[in-house]
């Protein structure tokens, strides 16, 4: 992994993604599908070395933990979003709106969703103790 890249979530070939991808008139289901998509890509280059480095506490014990059992970063719709206006790839206005219909849409969704849902816990939790009991 180049340096600095251990710290960079939108790589280039992701922007020129997005780039060639979006339209304004896209609608929120298509939207989020071109965010899996982009996240699938962060996540396959991230897996080529690691994604943050070692040294963490876990509250739970005090344990020094390294990146591997951290959890990952991820793609969210808002992050594309304020993206798109970052680059220039739609205009501030449109960026605007956009994310105000998202966040609109969005806290539809959160309302109504069931905690754990809204809240995961990471798969590769810091500490063994720190994973909930099914």
């Amino acid at each position: 992994m180049a340096a600095g890249d251990g710290s960079r979530v939108w790589f280039p070939e992701m922007i020129e993604t997005l780039r060639s991808q979006w339209n304004a008139a896209m609608p929120f289901p298509v939207l989020i599908e071109l965010c899996n998509m982009l996240d699938g890509m962060l996540q396959r280059r991230r897996s080529r070395g690691p994604i943050l480095p070692p040294g963490s506490r876990c509250p739970e014990c005090g344990r020094i933990v390294g990146s591997e059992s951290q959890q990952r970063h991820s793609i969210s719709v808002r992050a594309t979003i304020l993206l798109l206006g970052r680059f220039g790839i739609a205009s501030t206005e449109v960026t605007k709106r956009t994310e105000k219909e998202w966040a609109r849409i969005d806290s539809i969704y959160m309302a109504a969703a069931p905690l754990q849902l809204r809240n995961p816990v990471a798969k590769n939790s810091i500490c063994a103790h720190a994973t909930p009991e099914e």
